[in-house]
C-alpha cells in the first residue's frame, strides 16, 4: 500500500472511532419515536411508486404536478425499491444511511489522526446525534436526513480545508466543494439558500486578495448549484408547466403575520437543543475571533443566521420534532469544531472536547426526549389508521376506481392505490393556485390555521364529482375542517347528491401487534362510482352502505358564512349539527369489510334501514344480495312496485331475527 493510501486508511479509521459514540447514540435515539412516519412522507412515496409502476413522477391519474418538495429523495427511495425493498423500510432506511454518513462527515471535518484530535472530531457528531430532529426525523421518511447528510458533507468539507491562516482553493477544488451544496438543491427547492450564502461567506475570505478574487472564489463554488437549480427548472417546466412547485404555491403564505409566528418557532426550536445552541453561539465568537478559523466559521454563520431568518419569514413549521432545523444543526455543531481548533494545541483542548461533547450531548438527548413535541410525534399513529382505512378501500374499490378526495393526502391515498383529489392543495393546482379566501379572517381565533392548509376551491371540489370524500385524516370526521370542505358544505350538489356511512374497520393491526377500533366517516356520492349503478336494462344495483346512510340536511359548521345574526339561521345550523352527531352517536347502521374486501352493511336483529332511488315505469322487484343475508328488501313498504312513469321509490330492507350482513339489494324492472 503506497503511503497516501495508508495515511487515508488510518485518517478514516480515526473518523470512524470518532464518530462511533454519536453513532451509539443516534441508533438510542431514533428507534425511540417509532412508529412515527409522518402523512407528507407518503406523498413522496406515491411519486415513487407511480415512477417505478411507469406512471412517471406523478402522484394520480390526470394533469401532472410536482406535489413533492425533494426530488432527489424521491428518486433515492424509488431507487431502493427497485431494488426490491418495500418503499416504506427503504425510505427509513435511506434515513438511517443519510444520518450515520452525516456522523462520519462531521468527525472527519476535523481531520482526526489520533486520540487528541478524535476527541476534538467526535465533538459536532455527538451535538447532532442528539438534537431533537435527529431524535424524530431520521426515520420518519422526509428528507431531513439527506439535506443533513449533504451539508455536513459540504461544510464539513469547507472547514477541513478552510481552517488556515491564508487557505487556497483551486478551481477543482471549489466546484468539489459546491457540489454537496447542488444535491441540496435537488432535496429541497430552498436548497439554494445555503449554497449562495455558503459562497458568500467563502468568497469573504478572498476580499483581501481584492473584489475580484471574491467573486471568482464565489462563483466557481456556487457554479454546481447554479447548474442544478437550471437543470431542474427545465425540468420542470417541461414536464409540470410550473416555474415552482406546486407545494410553493400552497405554501406561499408570507406577510407580515408570519414573523411573529416564525420567530416563536425559531426561538422554540433553539430551546429544543440549547447546548448545541449555545454552543454554536460560543463557537461563533470564539472562531470569528481567530485568523486561522475565521474564513470557515464565516462560511457556517453566515448561512445559518440566513435560515434562520427564512424560517423567521415563512411563518416556521406545523410538524413536530423542529423538521426544518435538520439542515442547520450541522453548521452549528460545526461551530463548536472550529472554536476547538482554534484553541492552542494542548492538553487543554482534548479535555475541553471531551467534556463538551459528553455534557452538551447529555443535556440535549435529555432535553429532546422530554419536548412536547417529541412526545406527540411518537404517540401519532394516525397515519397507520390511514393505512388501514386505505387497504380496506383499496379492496373494496379497486374495480370501480372511484375518484377519492381527501384533506389527508398521504398514507390514505398511498395505501388505497385509488385515483386521488388532494383538498388542500399540495397535489392539485387547480387548489394550490386559488388565492385564499377572504372568510378565513373572520375565523375564531381559537381555530387553528397551519402552514400549508389554508387553500381550498369548494366549488371546484364539487366540479371534479369525487365518489367518495374523508373529511380530516384517517379514521375521518363527519363534518368539513379545512377550506375547500367548508366552502362546498352549502352547495346543493353536495347535499342532494352525498350520503354520510360509517364503516367500522373493528380492530384492525394498526401496527405490528397492535390493534385499534378504527370507525370512519365516508362521505359516497349516492350516483357515483360507488353509489347506484344502473345497466340500462332495467336492473339497479343499490350498495348496502347506502341504506339508513345519512343526508346532511343543510350547512352545520357554516364557517365560510359571516355571522348573520339571524337566530332562524343559527338554529337550522344548530339542528343541522345535532342531526349528524345524532347519526354518528348512534353508530347504527353501520358498514364493515367482507373476508373479500366487499363493503356489507349490518343490521340488528329486526332493524331496518332506507333510502330512496329513482325507478322509472313498469314492475319492481327488490332482492337482497348476498342470498343468505337473512333481510328482506321493500318498495314503498310491499314487496314489490308498479311505477306508471318515473318517481322516487323508498327503499327499505329489514333484518330477520338473527340480524344481517348484505353487501347490495338488487331492483329488476318487467316493463309493462
Amino acid at each position: 500500500m503506497m503511503e497516501n493510501e495508508q495515511t487515508a486508511a488510518r485518517s478514516w479509521r480515526w473518523t470512524a472511532l470518532a464518530a462511533l459514540p454519536a453513532l451509539a447514540l443516534f441508533a438510542a435515539q431514533a428507534s425511540w419515536p417509532w412508529p412515527f412516519f409522518s402523512d407528507d412522507s407518503f406523498i413522496s412515496l406515491r411519486f415513487s411508486e407511480r415512477l417505478l409502476q411507469g406512471d412517471g413522477l406523478t402522484w394520480t391519474d390526470g394533469e401532472r404536478v410536482e406535489g413533492y418538495s425533494n426530488l432527489l429523495w424521491v428518486l433515492l427511495t424509488a431507487g431502493l425499491g427497485a431494488l426490491g425493498l418495500e418503499l416504506v423500510t427503504a425510505a427509513r432506511l435511506l434515513g438511517a444511511l443519510c444520518t450515520a454518513a452525516a456522523l462520519l462527515a462531521l468527525a472527519a471535518a476535523a481531520r482526526p489522526r489520533d486520540p487528541r484530535t478524535a476527541a476534538v472530531a467526535g465533538v459536532a457528531p455527538l451535538l447532532v446525534a442528539a438534537s431533537q430532529p435527529v431524535l424524530v426525523w431520521s426515520l420518519a421518511g422526509l428528507e431531513g436526513p439527506l439535506l443533513l447528510a449533504l451539508l455536513a458533507w459540504g461544510f464539513g468539507g469547507l472547514v477541513r480545508r478552510g481552517c488556515g491562516e491564508r487557505p487556497t482553493w483551486s478551481i477543482g477544488a471549489l466546484l468539489a466543494a459546491g457540489l454537496p451544496f447542488a444535491l441540496a438543491c435537488w432535496t429541497r427547492p430552498d436548497g439554494p439558500l445555503w449554497a449562495l450564502l455558503a459562497g458568500v461567506g467563502l468568497g469573504a475570505q478572498a476580499l483581501g486578495a481584492g473584489l475580484g478574487a471574491a467573486v471568482g472564489r464565489a462563483f466557481w463554488f456556487g457554479l454546481p448549484a447554479l447548474v442544478a437549480v437550471a437543470a431542474q427548472l427545465a425540468f420542470r417546466l417541461a414536464y409540470y408547466g410550473d416555474y415552482v412547485p406546486n407545494t410553493a404555491h400552497v405554501k406561499a403564505e408570507l406577510d407580515a403575520g408570519s414573523l411573529g409566528p416564525g420567530f416563536d418557532y425559531v426561538c422554540g426550536a433553539l430551546l429544543a437543543m440549547p447546548a448545541l445552541s449555545v454552543t454554536a453561539g460560543l463557537g461563533a465568537l470564539v472562531a470569528l475571533g481567530a485568523a486561522r478559523t475565521r474564513g470557515a466559521a464565516l462560511a457556517l454563520l453566515l448561512p445559518t443566521a440566513a435560515w434562520l431568518a427564512y424560517l423567521c419569514v415563512i411563518g416556521g413549521d406545523h410538524f413536530p420534532g423542529q423538521r426544518l432545523l435538520h439542515g442547520a444543526i450541522a453548521p452549528m455543531a460545526l461551530l463548536s469544531t472550529t472554536a476547538l481548533l482554534a484553541l492552542p494545541r494542548t492538553a487543554a483542548r482534548t479535555v475541553a472536547a471531551v467534556a463538551l461533547g459528553v455534557g452538551a450531548a447529555t443535556v440535549d438527548a435529555a432535553v429532546a426526549r422530554a419536548h412536547r413535541g417529541s412526545k406527540e410525534a411518537r404517540g401519532e399513529t394516525w397515519e397507520w389508521h390511514g393505512k388501514a382505512l386505505g387497504e380496506a378501500l383499496g379492496r373494496a374499490f379497486g374495480a370501480e376506481q372511484p375518484l377519492v378526495a381527501v384533506d389527508a393526502a398521504g398514507a390514505l391515498p398511498y395505501y388505497s392505490k385509488l385515483p386521488t383529489l388532494d383538498m388542500l392543495g399540495l397535489c392539485d393546482r387547480a387548489i394550490a393556485t386559488t388565492p385564499f379566501p377572504a372568510w378565513i379572517d373572520t375565523m375564531r381565533p381559537e381555530i387553528p390555521r397551519p402552514p400549508g392548509h389554508m387553500r381550498g376551491n369548494g366549488s371546484y371540489v364539487m366540479d371534479r364529482q369525487p365518489d367518495l370524500m374523508l373529511f380530516q385524516h384517517a379514521p375521518g370526521l363527519p363534518l368539513p375542517v379545512f377550506v375547500s370542505a367548508c366552502e362546498f358544505e352549502d352547495d346543493p350538489r353536495f347535499l342532494e347528491r352525498y350520503r354520510l356511512f360509517l364503516l367500522d374497520l373493528e380492530q384492525p393491526e394498526i401496527l405490528p401487534g397492535v390493534r385499534a377500533p378504527h370507525l370512519a366517516s365516508i362521505w359516497v356520492r349516492a350516483d357515483g362510482r360507488c353509489g347506484v349503478q344502473r345497466d340500462g336494462e332495467g336492473r339497479v344495483v343499490v350498495p348496502a352502505y347506502l341504506l339508513g346512510a345519512f343526508q346532511l340536511p343543510g350547512p352545520a359548521i357554516r364557517r365560510h358564512q359571516p355571522p348573520t345574526g339571524d337566530p332562524a339561521q343559527d338554529g337550522a345550523a344548530m339542528a343541522n349539527l345535532g342531526a349528524a352527531a345524532a347519526f354518528c352517536g348512534a353508530r347504527r347502521p353501520f358498514a364493515v369489510t367482507a373476508e373479500d374486501g366487499a363493503i356489507a352493511l349490518v343490521l340488528g336483529p329486526g332493524e331496518t334501514a332506507a333510502t330512496t332511488v329513482a325507478l322509472g315505469e313498469g314492475a319492481w322487484t327488490a332482492r337482497c344480495e348476498p342470498a343468505d343475508a337473512a333481510a328482506e328488501a321493500l318498495l314503498d313498504g310491499g314487496a314489490d312496485a308498479t311505477l306508471a312513469a318515473e318517481r322516487e321509490v323508498r327503499l327499505t330492507v329489514r333484518a330477520g331475527d338473527g340480524g344481517a350482513r348484505l353487501r347490495q339489494v338488487v331492483l329488476r324492472r318487467t316493463p309493462r
